[in-house]
């Protein structure tokens, strides 16, 4: 209890709102875990004084050992809040995956998660100012907040009080985020340097800090031929493309076509001749188990959208963007205006989390509409930054702090069967680092056979777990 009282001291100084502690034990299969848990508010302060408080939760190993890691870990978006996750990824609880016999509707069972990380680092899961149990008070300038600069502003102070202010300045510190959380981490990573707070490694999963690579435009084919070896997979999935041969080997074809084939004549598709299109537009439609006539009917350029609304649309279903493997009915009359079956695997976690956190955690709030996810942080949101034109691009960022910090290391996991970053759009980008030889030792890559959140995959995060012990050197 006194290593706990210590760890309150500081917080208090700092005028942690909401602080609470609460001790757990679980078994894992190398035995008992003992370790505390701590959520409260962080303030973060502007010219009018106080405009936010970002809660979070930490975990915290109970042991003497020193200059144990500590891991952030950040939501994607932007508008996902992170504490849920701490239910969802590698704290030391976690809800059942569907695979585990998870339902739609309560009771939830929550477990002792063997996938935890905790073993091997402190762990803090965070809300971003306006997410889940995060505040802003009325005087709050919503416009800094809700832009991709001022939240890594804000979160890069929230990394320096909390390591300050907990007295953890000898700990190695990661950063870990997914989807819109991979941008965050990259960014942060520069951001912090300023505190001289030098990360020593980023686990980045479905990577989102290159918007030119997954967001189809009208007048630009990048997005739309990274887009084709997620295809190719999702078609062999569902038994419409060489079934007698591996998804290793269906990935690998398609990569070659789409860099070799497909790119070329996206350059220059007015000049081929009808012939020449033809045999392109058949190949592709092959392979990526649409009709022809769709392809055709789109002139060879098949975004997220239209893939997943055209794949099963002569029997009035649609597959999943975020994990292509889901299928489900069309529930609007637009097949474009659809949900997306993928979803459905998220369904409970909004109210299992609520009941953990008062439960277990002894943290009680008032009711949040969006305690998981906040469209209007979505629509609102500014994509504008210093270094880039229109979206975000954050891969020269990642450069620049790579080579400020030459022994970083950098995580990257990927899912096959992910719409919203496919994999190949990762791989052209870290293609296009353009760092010197000496660093490839600084990065791993790992594939996955899920969508885009595979931690709601049972076996997916396993091998995520096993993966990222390595990563972290045990």
């Amino acid at each position: 209890m006194f290593l706990f009282l210590l760890l309150l001291i500081p917080f208090l100084h700092a005028e942690i709102d909401d602080v609470t502690i609460t001790n757990h034990t679980i078994q894992l299969e190398t035995g008992s875990l003992d370790y505390y848990a701590v959520t409260g508010h962080c303030p973060i302060f502007g010219s009018e004084g106080k405009e936010a408080e970002i809660f979070f939760i930490a975990y915290c190993k109970s042991t003497e050992e020193e200059n144990r890691p500590i891991t952030f870990c950040f939501p994607g978006g932007p508008g996902g809040a992170g504490s849920i996750e701490a239910l969802l990824t590698f704290g030391p609880r976690r809800l059942l995956t569907a695979d585990e016999g998870r339902t739609i509707h309560p009771p939830y069972k929550i477990i002792d998660n063997q996938e935890t990380l905790l073993e091997y680092t402190d762990l803090v899961f965070v809300d971003p100012v306006g997410c889940g149990f995060s505040r802003v008070t009325e005087e709050a300038d919503l416009d800094y907040f809700f832009s991709v600069e001022g939240d890594l502003q804000t979160l890069g102070e929230f990394i320096h009080t909390y390591i300050d202010q907990s007295s953890r300045w000898n700990s190695p510190v990661y950063l870990s985020g997914g989807s819109y959380g991979t941008l965050r981490c990259c960014g942060l990573a520069d951001n912090i340097l300023q505190y001289g707070i030098a990360v020593k490694g980023i686990i980045l999963d479905g990577c989102a800090f290159e918007f030119a690579t997954i967001i189809s435009e009208r007048d630009k084919s990048i997005a739309d031929c990274l887009f084709i070896p997620t295809c190719a997979a999702t078609a062999w999935y569902h038994g419409r493309l060489w079934p007698e041969k591996s998804l290793d080997d269906v990935v690998e074809y398609a990569r070659r076509f789409a860099y070799d084939t497909y790119a070329p004549y996206m350059l220059q598709p007015n000049r081929l001749s009808l012939l020449e299109k033809s045999i392109l537009e058949k190949e592709l439609a092959e392979l990526i188990g649409l009709p022809l006539d769709t392809v055709r009917r789109y002139n060879g350029r098949i975004n997220e959208s239209i893939y997943t609304a055209e794949f099963f649309g002569a029997e009035r279903k649609t597959l999943g963007r975020l994990d292509s493997r889901y299928v489900g009915d069309v529930a609007a009359i637009n097949p474009n205006e659809s949900h997306d079956p993928s979803y459905l695997d998220s369904f409970g976690a909004k109210p299992a989390f609520c009941h953990y956190l008062q439960k277990e955690l002894d943290t009680q709030f008032p009711y949040q509409v969006y305690v998981s996810f906040s469209p209007f942080i979505l629509r609102h949101w500014n994509f504008g930054t210093f270094d880039a034109f229109g979206t975000p691009s954050f891969l020269q960022r990642l450069r620049h702090v790579l080579i400020l910090n030459p022994q970083m290391k950098v995580f990257v996991g990927s899912g096959y069967y992910d719409c919203r970053t496919p994999f190949a759009a990762t791989e052209y980008c870290f293609d296009h680092l353009d760092l010197p030889l000496s660093y490839r030792k600084n990065l791993t890559f790992e594939y996955y056979e899920a969508g885009h959140a595979f931690i709601f995959d049972y076996s997916s995060l396993k091998k995520w777990k096993k993966d990222l012990t390595k990563f972290y050197g045990y």
